[in-house]
């Protein structure tokens, strides 16, 4: 064994994505934060065909390797992201690094220090960009793009301080807004809080019950279909619990229902609804992408993806391109109109 060797071999994407963004640029732009090196972007050319999007080589843009990312829709320039543990800034990506703007408002020598997670979430608002979500231990809202900040939660966490430590816990992990009535709020953290708001923050209600376990709250997402559905999924991995945690609820998150269905292993760190059709479902777990075109009764393995963590996913709402973000085999992107014509064969039968 290595008598002799061969030399050169073709470059592998081995690069640990967390996160997916996307703006609507033409072509559109896909933007992500990666371990030990920084925040890139990149263009997803479908110019050649839908099945023919060919490598890309991306570009450093605002964040650092552990980041979300959202982008202004109506300019496709502004970009925000969070860098080490939650700290927030600002830029414009055909600029960056000048003119970055740090965001986080500065806190009082007897206040809490602010806490974010490793990835900590950020989000716009779907019914007006100007408005800006961000989580650490608490829930901010600024409605002047990041320039001032209201904290319109309490501490939503345990707040244990023996489990403190000097890697940030208990913070927020994801937060989403309902696409069809503003300040309808939900939160996650990652000791296992579940909230929702209706009333943009004045009053939250905590929404895990009996049937769900205290884990890690990777996603939620609410319906753009039906304003009282949400989804939700939840990791183990940290508790050495490698069960399959998805969850949805037709009441707003007063109760939940098990989707998992036939999923075989976890843990899960995101699901999304599709733009096209309300009964597909995709979930990434800690090895693959899976689909349900049922509503979460029945889920099948998606492509042919190498096995590898699926932190993040994304469907692009104008084309209609399904965006993976692997933790170890770079970022991909796959046809999503083929998974809706497959579907729409099966409602004909």
């Amino acid at each position: 064994m290595g008598r002799t060797w061969k030399y050169p071999i073709d470059v592998l994407p081995l690069a640990q994505f967390y996160n997916i963004a996307y703006d609507f640029n033409v072509p559109f732009r896909v933007f992500g934060s990666i371990q030990d090196h920084h925040s890139f972007y990149g263009a997803v050319d479908l110019s050649r065909g839908r099945d023919r999007v060919r490598p890309v080589e991306f570009k450093n843009t605002l964040g650092a390797e552990g980041s979300s990312h959202v982008v202004d829709p109506r300019d496709n320039n502004t970009i925000y992201a969070s860098t080490f543990y939650g700290a927030l800034a600002r830029a414009e990506v055909d600029k960056y690094p000048e003119g970055t703007s740090d965001l986080l408002p500065e806190r009082y020598n007897d206040e809490p220090a602010l806490r974010g997670q490793w990835v900590a979430p950020t989000i716009l608002s779907p019914h007006n960009p100007d408005i800006v979500y961000h989580g650490m231990q608490f829930v901010m809202m600024s409605r002047d793009r990041g320039n001032t900040w209201e904290f319109i939660s309490p501490d939503l966490t345990f707040n244990d301080p023996r489990k403190m430590g000097d890697i940030n816990y208990q913070t927020i992990q994801t937060i989403d807004e309902s696409p069809l009535r503003a300040g309808l709020l939900y939160a996650g953290t990652d000791d296992g809080r579940i909230w929702r708001t209706k009333d943009g923050g004045k009053n939250w209600t905590e929404i895990r019950n009996g049937a769900v376990p205290q884990r890690w709250v990777s996603r939620i997402t609410a319906s753009k279909y039906d304003l009282a559905t949400v989804y939700m999924t939840q990791t183990g991995r940290r508790d050495d619990d490698f069960q399959v945690y998805v969850w949805k609820s037709t009441n707003f998150g007063d109760t939940w229902t098990d989707i998992s269905g036939n999923i075989p292993f976890g843990p899960v760190n995101v699901i999304r609804e599709d733009p096209v059709n309300k009964d597909i479902l995709y979930a990434g777990t800690d090895a693959s992408v899976f689909v349900s075109t049922d509503g979460g009764k029945k889920w099948e393995t998606l492509g042919d993806l190498p096995f590898a963590y699926v932190h993040d996913l994304q469907i692009h709402p104008r084309d209609n391109m399904i965006i993976i973000a692997t933790h170890g085999r770079g970022m991909f992107v796959l046809d999503a109109e083929a998974i809706n014509k497959k579907d729409s064969r099966r409602e004909r039968r």
